[in-house]
């Protein structure tokens, strides 16, 4: 797209100078478009080494960036409650603009601390499927987002009120 973009700038400059009949001004819009061009080609070639490393370095970068959106917003469940408040849409919408600019995917992994196994289940099952929805919501394509609901199987007491995403390339 950013190479789309400069190749119409430049040809529109380019078709400009002519239009004027400035010998040097066209040169200097093919200079300039040369160099665009050039500039262009070095983001493509950094994205596909990045994608050729296996995208570990772009899953890592958004799980960094999520993981600090979720420390200055933890989505932290009221006990026995699956509704997300405004300020926890907000921080995945936040979410879902990273992983849009990086296409990558997230696992959700949530919990419930409910001493019986298949309540704890249900509420963990319903979180999972609340956060889902917000980010398909903001733009995320649901093949993007995968759903991990612990129940009381991995957190107890407060930790079951948490939610971790996990990122993958």
């Amino acid at each position: 797209m950013r190479r789309t973009y400069i190749g119409v700038m430049a040809a529109a400059a380019i078709a400009l100078a002519g239009a004027a009949g400035c010998g040097q001004a066209q040169q200097a819009a093919e200079d300039a478009a040369g160099q665009a061009q050039d500039a262009a080609g070095q983001a493509a070639s950094q994205a596909q080494d990045a994608a050729g490393q296996g995208g570990g370095a772009l899953a890592q970068q958004t799980q960094q960036q999520i993981q600090q959106l979720l420390q200055a917003s933890p989505l932290t469940f009221a006990p026995e409650s699956a509704e997300l408040s405004d300020a926890q849409k907000n921080t995945l919408q936040q979410v879902a603009t990273a992983m849009k600019t990086t296409n990558v995917t997230v696992t959700v992994e949530t919990h419930a601390g409910y001493p019986d196994a298949q309540q704890a289940q249900e509420l963990s099952q319903q979180r999972a499927d609340a956060i889902s929805q917000a980010l398909v919501d903001a733009g995320v394509a649901p093949d993007k987002i995968k759903t991990d609901p612990k129940g009381n199987t991995a957190a107890q007491g407060d930790a079951a009120l948490q939610t971790q995403f996990s990122v993958q390339q």
